[in-house]
């Protein structure tokens, strides 16, 4: 194990409570995440002072509650604010909040021009690298109880929380690095930015394992489920608690209605249903298939209390 690796062991041990706890909902495209997180929000605004916030490229929030969430926060009742993180709005903040430090750093060693930020705006994970970082501002901010968190398919998910760890290793080695050549700085001396990146990224993993536990949402179907199992592992390795799975779409027997095609699908979906319980001892939550309207807050507040996950907790 490395240095790097100890110390961010260690920091689930250092970082102080908040109180404001995050519910991440994760799992393979199309299994009804969306609907599940917006759900759950819903039921935890009637107690609880709730954010919903979406980081999924394919969000629908916009559509279920009939407002534009791009860039910050609306009220949607009393006790529910709701924000859809696209690309374009992430990188609008990450230019506000990073761009003059970056700049900084770069011009200390090397002739650039400001452009040069809009070829790192292009490089892979910076948006997601600062999708925690608004995470973060917000649920240390204290203005709300629980953060429910639409997060991307099973595959992007998985790479935020790798790149966490890259970055951090990357900003550690380059703190010695710099050490090193601090005497050809011409304008500026990065290494008290490098440290606050550094601190920056340190307190995200805290974040997402101290204050930070997961539902994975599958179908009953082979790819969901295996799925499911797959980052459920990853997030345990990680250090996010998982609290368990929601298998979502199941069909019920009666409702087949001696339709063969409806009676061989049932069967099948019995049988990955199965699969998931004999792999795991954590909870699983069904929900059947729904018929309602799924774009409208009361049934999805009906759906709430159906799942009723906070006793799980």
């Amino acid at each position: 194990m490395t240095v790097c690796q100890e110390e961010i062991q260690k920091m689930t041990l250092q970082a102080p409570k908040t109180g404001t706890t995050i519910q991440l909902f994760t799992g393979k495209g199309g299994v009804g995440k969306t609907t599940l997180s917006t759900a759950c929000a819903l039921g935890y605004a009637q107690t609880k002072r709730t954010l919903l916030l979406s980081t999924d490229p394919a969000g629908s929030l916009g559509e279920i509650f009939g407002c534009d969430f791009q860039e910050q926060a609306v009220a949607v009742s009393p006790n529910l604010d709701v924000v859809e993180l696209s690309r374009r709005a992430v990188l609008k903040l990450w230019h506000e909040k990073f761009a003059d430090d970056i700049f900084t750093v770069l011009s200390a060693f090397l002739p650039v021009e400001r452009d040069i930020l809009d070829y790192i705006e292009g490089a892979p994970g910076i948006d997601e690298e600062f999708m925690l970082s608004y995470l973060l501002d917000v649920q240390q901010s204290g203005k709300y109880d629980m953060i429910i968190w639409d997060a991307a398919p099973t595959s992007t998910t998985l790479k935020l929380l790798e790149l966490q760890k890259l970055f951090y290793a990357h900003l550690t080695d380059a703190q010695k690095m710099y050490l090193k050549f601090k005497g050809l700085f011409k304008d500026a001396d990065p290494l008290q930015l490098i440290g606050q990146w550094r601190q920056l990224t340190q307190d995200v993993i805290t974040m997402l394992k101290n204050e930070t536990s997961a539902w994975i949402v599958a179908n009953p179907e082979r790819l969901p489920v295996e799925q499911a199992l797959l980052i459920a592992a990853a997030l345990a390795d990680f250090g996010i608690k998982v609290n368990g799975y929601i298998m979502n779409k199941l069909l019920s027997e009666e409702i087949c209605d001696g339709s063969d095609f409806l009676e061989k699908k049932f069967r099948a979906q019995q049988r990955w249903r199965e699969s998931l319980i004999s792999r795991t001892a954590l909870p699983i939550l069904q929900v059947k298939e729904l018929t309602g309207d799924l774009t409208d807050p009361e049934e999805l507040l009906l759906l709430s209390k159906k799942l009723d996950i906070s006793s799980f907790l």
